[in-house]
């Protein structure tokens, strides 16, 4: 078993709200070699300047954590990813990192782990991990200070 990591599935687990210890779990899982974890290079992209608005620090501490638990990080090195989630973002109301998620799940036949974004719920062959669907959407905006120091991102330096 699969799963690729969503934004939101991450910046739920480092801001510590509901559903952290399911995102936490999972990663476990992923470090213990159980199931494979993989995130596309668009989506560290986006986790990477969303806490890069709070700190720079911060957002290269979680980007390191991500790696230390053996998430593979996707290249958009052929044509295959970016049309996929071309067509996703043509045919869907996504936001262009929402589907380059969805089309490196659908491509990789992996589970995706996010929040409650219903804009997934239309999109045939991309199955959502249950444990994270029904975790509202994370507010971008209400960045903790304590971010980086939250029990949830503690929790996960392997």
């Amino acid at each position: 078993m699969s799963m690729v990591f969503d934004t939101q599935a991450l910046l739920i687990l480092y801001m510590g709200e509901e559903g952290s210890e399911h995102v936490a779990g999972l990663l476990k899982q992923v470090l213990d070699r159980k199931i494979k974890g993989y995130m596309s290079v668009v989506n560290l992209a986006e986790l990477y300047y969303i806490l890069g608005r709070k700190s720079k620090k911060v957002a290269d501490e979680k980007e390191r954590n991500i790696r230390s638990f053996g998430v593979r990080i996707v290249p958009v090195k052929d044509n295959t990813l970016w049309k996929e989630a071309a067509m996703l973002k043509a045919s869907h109301s996504l936001s262009l990192a929402d589907a380059f998620a969805a089309a490196t799940a659908r491509t990789l036949r992996s589970k995706l782990v996010t929040g409650a974004d219903p804009e997934f719920d239309s999109i045939d062959n991309v199955q959502i991990e249950s444990g994270c669907k029904k975790v509202g959407a994370v507010n971008y905006g209400q960045l903790k200070g304590e971010l980086s120091t939250n029990k949830s991102a503690g929790l996960l330096l392997p």
